[in-house]
């Protein structure tokens, strides 16, 4: 996911972000009470908890708490069955197959049925709804046909019988189970969205341990158990999200016992964080995101291949972790280490601005150079790691002009051809597989005038190869060899320089209970309990 979009959004809802697990000492001793209302604030409201829609990471854990598919993540990042019985995937990697676990059924009491999973697919694949999820669907069979208006079914999804969903692609991809695990595959019932067509934001039906009661636009979304859910988690009897409140009132609220649940200002956070009495409140989440530099190499100086290692020698990471106030630790390679990955081929320590310096005049600039650095103004660590690379970078002789933009500005820029040669940005994981971040981000062959992903613009065919083969090849020791080499690459070429992995730090109340964090959800509302 787009980080600056997704941190946007995330400023602009919250001023910071997410959370992990919780009152660690004694989670093992205590047992998971039912019932109770958790209560939640945020300061402006949620664009829509339609799984179709929803795609920032405010909106996804509770859209997910309404909204399950086939399959889900334990408390890491495996796979595991969720709403189906089990499945299998062909030889060739080119078909899954699904049998439905008996006895779900949606909030308003009808059983799910296969239809219904082809239904959802072909809704969130069509064009006249614009969701965002549309592009991760498009290897399925016919989906392409079907998303141009030249078919009415996308001929890929099938469902023989009521208990078997059958899917289709047009060649193998493995990254395509975790696409399923996403919650725009969160299945839907096919007649109500057929009655209530674009009004069905207001009255979301899903298959969930939780379903919305009200939605007050502005003012508070209710979410209240599903009488008709079978599965293990949900312990809290109701969801209460307030909106509107500052994060000043909103932590004032917390601290008088109002509201259980703030997603921290940084200054909130440090200040719960230094003080002996609270500092049990503040729970700081690792997250699968990595901020990051990059240099677009088809702009001057950075086509030069030594003036972007020197960048890279320049930056002193150790120090960035410091100033964002310890939230987030060093980014030794591009795929963030939430994601359980060791890539033993990269280098230990990039840090030495003697080389970087040497690197310079090498390169032909003895006396250093001078460029701009992007960032977007609404994003304060964006600002902060600004900041501090320019004084990195100040010392090793390059003087890096600061330029923040606003956030829409900024994207459109640094997704369009030779418009930002040097800016700071982030991506935040899709799904918990390394290829979100290193073919994303860095193939060549993904390469487009704008609305591209690849801000570096960095093509090299020898790593564009590695990412075909590791894309479908469905051995995950083969692709994983693959991904590393690639990454090591990247990392030699330098398109970019890996920072900081952000923490999100989040503010409890006392009370709550349960493992409210995880690596790929960031946060499970369905998880926690209360303890009175």
């Amino acid at each position: 996911m787009n980080c600056a979009l997704f941190r946007t959004l995330l400023c602009i809802l919250l001023g910071a972000g997410p959370a992990q697990s919780i009152q660690a000492a004694e989670q093992g001793k205590a047992v998971p009470k039912r019932g109770g209302t958790f209560r939640v604030s945020f300061p402006s409201d949620l664009r829509s908890l339609d799984p179709a829609i929803a795609y920032d990471n405010v909106s996804v854990p509770l859209c997910k708490m309404q909204f399950r598919g086939l399959l889900n993540f334990d408390d890491g990042v495996n796979l595991v069955p969720d709403q189906a019985k089990d499945w299998s995937i062909s030889p060739d990697g080119r078909t899954y197959t699904f049998h439905l676990r008996p006895g779900v059924r949606f909030g308003h009491g009808r059983p799910v049925e296969a239809a219904d999973y082809v239904f959802t697919f072909e809704r969130m694949l069509d064009a006249k709804l614009a969701s965002p999820g549309q592009t991760f669907f498009l290897g399925i069979r016919g989906a392409a046909e079907f998303v141009a208006g030249k078919a009415t079914h996308v001929i890929g999804l099938k469902a023989p019988d009521p208990e078997t969903f059958i899917v289709e692609l047009v060649e193998p991809q493995f990254t395509f189970r975790y696409v399923l695990a996403m919650t725009f595959a969160g299945v839907v019932p096919r007649e109500v969205v057929q009655r209530e067509g674009a009004n069905f934001q207001y009255h979301l039906v899903g298959t969930g341990p939780y379903q919305l009661a009200q939605w007050k636009r502005g003012v508070r979304w209710q979410l209240v158990r599903n009488p008709h859910y079978t599965g293990a988690d949900g312990n809290v009897d109701g969801i209460d999200i307030m909106i509107g409140a500052d994060s000043t009132t909103a932590t004032m609220m917390l601290e008088r016992g109002e509201i259980d649940l703030v997603l921290a200002s940084p200054a909130d956070a440090m200040r719960f964080q230094r003080d002996p009495a609270r500092r049990d409140w503040l729970l700081p989440v690792d997250t699968a995101s990595m901020d990051y530099l990059f240099m677009n190499t088809e702009m001057k100086p950075f086509d030069d291949i030594r003036v972007r290692q020197a960048v890279r020698h320049a930056v002193n990471k150790e120090r960035l972790v410091k100033l964002t106030g310890g939230f987030s630790t060093v980014a030794r390679g591009i795929v963030p280490p939430a994601l359980s990955w060791t890539n033993n081929l990269l280098p230990l320590n990039e840090y030495d601005p003697p080389k970087a310096r040497a690197l310079l005049q090498e390169a032909g600039f003895p006396d250093g150079l001078k460029t701009e650095l992007s960032y977007i103004v609404t994003t304060p660590v964006f600002a902060r790691l600004a900041e501090a690379v320019q004084q990195d970078l100040r010392e090793a002789g390059i003087d890096a002009e600061l330029k923040p933009l606003a956030g829409t500005t900024f994207i459109v820029k640094a997704s369009s051809r030779r418009q930002i040669p040097f800016g700071i940005w982030g991506w935040f994981q899709d799904y918990p597989d390394p290829s979100n971040f290193l073919d994303v981000l860095f193939n060549g062959e993904r390469i487009t005038e704008t609305d591209c992903h690849n801000a570096a613009f960095y093509n090299n065919p020898a790593v564009n190869r590695l990412f075909h083969a590791a894309a479908t090849n469905m051995d995950a020791q083969v692709r994983t060899k693959l991904l590393k080499e690639a990454e090591a690459h990247i990392l030699q070429d330098a398109p970019g320089v890996p920072l900081v992995c952000e923490q999100y730090p989040v503010l409890l109340n006392p009370r709550v209970r349960g493992n409210l964090g995880h690596p790929v959800w960031l946060l499970r509302y369905e998880s926690v309990w209360l303890d009175p």
